[in-house]
């Protein structure tokens, strides 16, 4: 089995941090520094990002890249889990959550969505990736990330975009086609009986703040906060408000 890095500070209710597509767990380093005073996080880089080596069988789906994580978190003898995933991370969440319910206590979907991939979105992420095939990963990587900011000139902007740069063009290609043919989870979210939190972003240009207002109905128990003057970034965009929003819900649901 692929061994995925994760960092492990704190004690406490376990946290647990996925990143989004061209990330690695770096993105959360403000987040694990203030949440390690109360709680146990644990935030992964996702197999072929960062540290994490892809995985051996290729190409793989994304509920096999949500077993992986939920097998560690099995082996640490982990339950009463709180999940945050930020956009692909959302996707891994929701696949984790399916798959294992009983080890997760709540979950957060951080820009991000139970839909399944349109068949307009489908396509364009199908010619993504011959687009990557034929002029390499840097061709597409060095332009991706001004675009999910807000503020295309955010100081931020800079760090994301040598993470999005670092990534090979294998981990590209593969998740962009596992993102593609994922399946919606839609029943998830009305199926599952605890806290759901959706963060959106209120200038959003990947995930409609429209489309999480409409899922966020759908859940016995969802709460919902839309961050004004933010794209798809909202941990780096607007981190002391995200980080207060969380953990006000952390408190509520103990």
């Amino acid at each position: 089995m692929t061994r995925l890095f994760y960092s492990d500070s704190g004690n406490g209710q376990p946290v647990v941090l996925l990143h989004g597509f061209l990330e690695t767990n770096v993105i959360w380093k403000e987040f694990s520094e203030n949440l390690s005073a109360d709680y146990r996080i644990l935030a992964f880089d996702l197999p072929g990002f960062g540290q994490s080596p892809l995985p051996e069988k290729s190409p793989f789906t994304l509920n096999e890249i949500a077993g992986q994580i939920n097998d560690v978190l099995v082996n640490l003898g982990l339950n009463d889990v709180f999940l945050i995933g930020h956009s692909l991370g959302g996707y891994v969440s929701l696949a984790m959550v399916e798959a294992r319910p009983d080890i997760f206590s709540a979950f957060c979907l951080f820009h991000s969505s139970a839909l399944a991939d349109s068949e307009e979105k489908k396509e364009a992420r199908t010619k993504t990736i011959d687009f990557v095939k034929k002029n390499g990963a840097l061709a597409f990587t060095s332009n991706f990330v001004p675009p999910l900011f807000a503020d295309p000139n955010h100081t931020a902007v800079s760090a994301v975009k040598q993470m999005a740069i670092a990534t090979s063009e294998e981990t590209v290609t593969h998740y962009l086609g596992a993102m593609r043919d994922r399946p919606e989870r839609i029943s998830l979210l009305k199926k599952f009986p605890n806290p759901i939190l959706f963060l959106a972003g209120e200038n959003d240009s990947v995930i409609p703040v429209k489309a999480l207002i409409e899922q966020s109905k759908l859940p016995k128990k969802a709460t919902i906060h839309v961050l004004t003057d933010v794209g798809h970034m909202g941990m780096v965009e607007s981190p002391v408000e995200c980080l207060t929003i969380i953990k006000e819900f952390l408190s509520h649901i103990h």
